[in-house]
């Protein structure tokens, strides 16, 4: 898989991602319990709890995937790798304070959007340090870099949302929306899953890579659609709202016509925890896709909701829930029991 291993930072380093996000994903679920079934998007609790599921799981997990695989994929040592001891303090501090913010009283929330922005900046400028030593120049780290530009954007217009909300600065902070949530989503979210699903799902699902120039294809869509909706969001330009949206929905169709390619180019298919919550997930990928598409037919806003939390708790949470799978265990070994093989039974 043209990947290296020995560029891979201490487990410990890495570990607090993966046990804090998800003890935010089992705290979250259980919220679900509390939150009315027909509650509007747009509502406190509903951003409430959004903003601690993706800030506090999503993000926590991603940003521990990241500090994994960017060094593994570029070939190149991390800059500063002890940053990463302090991005999920912040990363925590900030979801409980947005979190708060939005079901209690929104003072709180330009004083937790401010710590998530610290750890996103602290990120963003590690990551691109380390990416400019990369010794590969491939579409997956051209995506990683500006994926992290995309989540700095997206970081900073929920900023400016936060300080609306909480009557700091006199605007309309859902005017800022569909560029808060294209650049985090789109920009960010999907372009990293798709990347990094380029690399993972054929190592773990024993499939051939995706080549170069298809993943482009997907990236370079989603990049020119997220771009255009941002555009469109701030100067309130209908047309070009909805051309950037069929943008991103085409990239997400490109991306999904490549995974079914890598699903039957699998060589030992196996029907284990890891490919159920691969199937699960890009069902729920399709289903999300199907259900925008109605929606902007006119078929009603529940369709909006529906693809939303499709998109959401179904295939983000299914594929970073199944991947954990893989990955606690493969981080572990290599840790600790890798350094013996050939001296010893391990």
């Amino acid at each position: 898989m043209n990947v290296s291993p020995g560029f891979s930072p201490p487990l410990k380093i890495t570990a607090p991602y993966f046990i804090v996000g998800v003890l935010f994903y089992v705290v979250s679920m259980l919220m679900l319990f509390g939150l009315d079934a027909k509650i509007e998007l747009l509502a406190f609790d509903t951003l409430g709890w959004v903003h601690l599921y993706m800030v506090g799981f999503v993000m926590m997990i991603i940003f521990g995937a990241m500090a994994q695989l960017v060094p593994v994929v570029g070939e190149s040592n991390h800059v500063a790798v002890d940053f990463f001891r302090l991005i999920w303090v912040f990363l925590l501090i900030g979801a409980v304070l947005m979190a708060v913010g939005f079901y209690l009283h929104p003072a709180f929330l330009p004083y937790g959007g401010l710590i998530v922005l610290t750890a996103m900046l602290i990120f963003a400028a590690e990551t691109f340090m380390t990416m400019r030593h990369s010794r590969r120049k491939t579409s997956v780290t051209v995506s990683m870099k500006n994926s992290t530009l995309f989540l700095l954007l997206g970081v900073v217009s929920g900023l400016i949302m936060a300080l609306g909300f909480a009557g700091v600065i006199e605007i309309d902070p859902h005017h800022w929306l569909k560029a808060h949530i294209f650049a985090v989503f789109g920009g960010y979210v999907m372009l990293s899953i798709m990347g990094i699903s380029t690399v993972l799902v054929p190592m773990f699902g024993r499939a051939k890579r995706v080549s170069d120039n298809d993943f482009a294809k997907s990236f370079y869509t989603m990049f020119a659609g997220v771009i255009g909706m941002i555009i469109a969001s701030l100067l309130n330009i209908s047309w070009l709202e909805y051309g950037s949206l069929f943008f991103v929905m085409l990239s997400v169709a490109i991306y999904f016509y490549q995974v079914i390619i890598l699903a039957r180019s699998r060589t030992h298919p196996e029907h284990d925890i890891w490919t159920r919550n691969m199937s699960v997930g890009f069902i729920a990928l399709g289903l999300s896709w199907f259900s925008l598409t109605l929606y902007l037919l006119g078929a009603g806003e529940h369709l909006l909701t529906l693809s939303g939390w499709l998109l959401m708790a179904g295939f983000i949470g299914f594929l970073i829930i199944g991947h954990l799978y893989k990955i606690v265990p493969f981080l572990v070994f290599f840790e600790y029991y890798a350094p013996y093989v050939g001296e010893k039974d391990v």
